[in-house]
């Protein structure tokens, strides 16, 4: 996906067709932009007149043609940029969050949807910091690009053309020379700095993967008493962020001088040149002063442009890891069979699969299993034995072969009506970070008491339920760890039991 096409994609997301109000907040900030560019303008006219009336000393009729006036007219010109400024972003922020909300929603829905290989290859913590980057870098584009930067280049053309009109072509040919010199600075600095920003998402990347990584698997750390190991790995990659991070501050501040040093230039060059004039009695004191001001508001954005022209492109950066994120292609939902056959037989005809090209772990293995018995696969560790029933859900597909339930082949069934029809209590039980009625209810989210009650006394878990003095509201902490492995287990066959599927799996439960 272009860069283009990023953006016309992110539009709808600002522009929303049901929503008429979000659209007129965003023509309403659009109005309040205008209006705040527009005041900006007009203050130093303002300042620089006040000044003259004041050098004249002129007793004018009726207050508001004099100084006062000026100084109201001035004070208003002032407010009204703020008021309007902060008007601007009141509207667009309640477009930017219902933007970010629907966004996240669409990436976390899609991450859902995406085949289970692609998770198996990531990292939580990683993924998460990815979306979270992500929305903040359309956030970030939408509302500088749109309402800062372009804004500003365009106040920054109008205010040249001023200077030219109310001063001439050597006042404007100056602001406009060291304007060109600030900006390719900026970005020749920026763009050399940015080297040390990558490192430090990098770094960041790993350590926020390192941290989640670490406590998931908290138990396991405990039991090799690998907490300083676990340290000492979190610390390189924060010691890489640091170093990167000081990198970047040093970079900062030589940009700053620089930066700095160029203003200076271009506004003690057009202030001599003014103060000459002055002198000479080509312009006044009041000009002079409007001068000056002009060149300060021109120069005070261009201050932020290293920092804003950085953030950009690293916002695309994020922006773009997120749109690949995107553009992952769903688990293949294709139009089947809504139900399975009432007989539940279960055969695996001529199977052959690999998790790599280069080893195969099923080799044409056929295998019925008729329904209402229970049959037992047996083998070695590493056999295809968690892979049978990996393939029975349709988590992967056979390279060859043919899955039937009921002598219909499971490819030709809705993947929701497949998973529906079967339950499974896994190897390896991970519960969810709450009570023990959201775990089992899982199974079946809309089921009633009666039938989470029945399921917990199925699973052998009534006693164990009552001697608890918050009983099924009791929290079982991260991935179950407040729970034995036995008690995991038994809440994951009460979940598998209230979902009442047709067929169940006990991969070595």
């Amino acid at each position: 996906m272009t860069l283009k096409d990023q953006f016309r994609f992110l539009i709808g997301y600002f522009w929303v067709a049901d929503r008429s109000d979000l659209r007129w907040r965003l023509i309403g900030a659009l109005v309040c932009l205008f209006l705040a560019k527009s005041s900006n303008l007009a203050t130093p006219w303002l300042l620089g007149q006040t000044v003259d009336t004041l050098d004249r000393n002129e007793v004018m009729d009726g207050w508001l043609l004099g100084a006062l006036g000026l100084v109201f007219a001035y004070a208003f010109s002032r407010l009204a940029a703020l008021v309007f400024s902060e008007g601007r972003e009141v509207l667009f922020t309640s477009v930017s969050q219902h933007a970010i909300r629907t966004l996240t929603g669409h990436a976390f829905t899609h991450l859902h949807r995406l085949p289970l290989p692609f998770h198996l290859s990531r990292q939580t913590g990683s993924l998460d910091r990815l979306i979270e980057r992500g929305t903040k870098a359309v956030d970030f584009l939408l509302r500088y690009v749109a309402f800062n930067v372009g804004p500003t280049l365009i106040e920054l053309v109008i205010v040249s053309g001023i200077v030219w009109l109310l001063f001439g072509g050597s006042y404007a040919a100056v602001i406009g020379l060291s304007m060109l010199a600030y900006i390719i600075l900026t970005l020749q600095v920026t763009t050399w700095r940015l080297r040390f920003r990558r490192t430090m998402n990098a770094a960041d990347n790993k350590v926020a993967g390192r941290l989640v990584d670490s406590f998931v698997n908290i138990e396991t750390v405990r039991l090799f008493g690998n907490e300083d190991y676990e340290s000492r790995r979190l610390d390189e990659g924060l010691a890489t962020y640091e170093t990167a991070a000081n990198q970047s501050r040093f970079s900062l501040m030589l940009l700053n001088l620089s930066q700095t040093l160029v203003v200076l230039a271009g506004v003690t060059t057009v202030l001599v040149m003014a103060a000459l004039d002055v002198q000479s009695g080509i312009l006044t004191v009041g000009a002079f002063v409007t001068l000056n001001t002009y060149m300060l508001q021109a120069f005070q954005p261009l201050n932020f442009l290293g920092s804003v022209y950085r953030e950009i492109r690293q916002s695309l950066i994020d922006m773009e890891n997120l749109f690949e994120v995107l553009s992952e292609p769903q688990e293949f939902e294709e139009i089947g069979s809504e139900a399975l056959p009432q007989g539940s037989d279960v055969v695996f005809s001529a199977i052959r699969f690999g998790y790599h090209d280069d080893r195969e772990i099923l080799k044409g293995i056929s295998l019925t299993i008729p329904e209402g018995q229970t049959v037992a696969v047996v083998g070695e560790t590493g056999s295809g034995k968690t892979t049978l029933a990996r393939l029975l859900l349709r988590f992967y597909e056979p390279s060859e072969g043919v899955i039937t339930i009921g002598g219909l082949d499971i490819r030709q069934v809705s993947r929701a009506v497949l998973r529906s029809r079967i339950g499974v209590v896994p190897q390896d039980t991970v519960l969810f970070n709450e009570t023990l009625r959201y775990n089992i209810s899982y199974g079946q989210l809309d089921a009633a008491d009666a039938e989470l009650e029945e399921a917990v006394k199925t699973a052998g878990l009534e006693s164990f339920v009552n001697a608890l003095p918050a009983g099924l509201e009791t929290e079982v902490g991260a991935r179950g760890l407040k729970l034995s492995g036995g008690e995991k287990q038994r809440v994951a066959i009460a979940r598998a039991v209230l979902k009442q599927p047709s067929i169940m799996v006990f991969d070595e439960a």
